[in-house]
């Protein structure tokens, strides 16, 4: 697949928010992505969550990134704000709180990074299914410490760091 990105600077505001998400699903189906609509279900929903996480704790301008690299979808966001995302423990009737969380289980890995200006917060997420028994995957389900392949999460390296920061080359 070629390489493809799009970036763009929205306010922090609710519209915003759901504009940018819009407009991100927008151009990743004009990229001629095969995505269904699962697919972009999550990817709207990583991007919705990451900038939504910006609007409430840091406010002012916030760039949303998406590049298509190597058969995986790179999400970032940069807001002005130096504090680094904390998961937390929503309780049954909290209405905030599970953002972190509802990102994890969308994505391959996700992370945070300081920047010169706040933070970039970021999600990775595979164009295609991980390979299953029906379709040439391991009999059985491959098995990572007893958890299936396709839903371990990653850590990510220094050479990961890297790549990351060459996809998303700081502001």
């Amino acid at each position: 697949m070629p390489h493809t990105r799009v970036g763009f600077t929205v306010e922090a505001t609710a519209a915003a928010v759901r504009s940018a998400r819009h407009r991100v699903s927008a151009a990743v189906r004009s990229w001629g992505v095969p995505c269904d609509d699962d697919l972009f279900l999550r990817l709207e929903l990583v991007v919705s969550e990451l900038l939504t996480n910006g609007l409430l704790h840091a406010g002012g301008p916030m760039t949303v990134e998406v590049a298509l690299e190597q058969g995986f979808f790179v999400v970032g966001v940069l807001d002005g704000s130096p504090a680094l995302p904390q998961p937390r423990e929503a309780e049954a009737g909290d209405e905030r709180g599970r953002g972190l969380a509802l990102v994890d289980a969308l994505c391959l890995l996700r992370g945070a990074e300081p920047t010169a200006s706040g933070k970039r917060c970021w999600a990775v997420l595979p164009v295609a299914a991980a390979p299953g028994p029906a379709d040439g995957g391991s009999p059985g389900g491959a098995q990572d410490d007893g958890v299936p392949v396709d839903s371990a999460r990653w850590s990510v390296t220094p050479a990961g760091t890297r790549l990351l920061s060459i996809l998303f080359p700081a502001p």
